[in-house]
């Protein structure tokens, strides 16, 4: 089971240069769209989250 600090980390890094790079690139009228990774991030996170709790279930009720 991984850390969930961890699995924050490994998308927040990411998430918040590909956001920064979205605002630069984008023109401003679309730069909105550069919060999108990080509904992205979250949504990813959480269901990594949910992912590991259900296969852990599972582990123990196998036992």
């Amino acid at each position: 089971m991984m850390d969930p600090k961890v699995k924050y980390l490994m998308l927040v890094l990411p998430t918040f240069i590909l956001s920064v790079v979205l605002l630069y690139i984008l023109p401003e009228s679309r730069s909105l769209l550069a919060m999108s990774p990080v509904i992205a991030a979250w949504i990813i996170y959480f269901l990594w989250q949910y992912a590991e709790k259900q296969s852990n279930d599972d582990e123990e009720n196998t036992v």
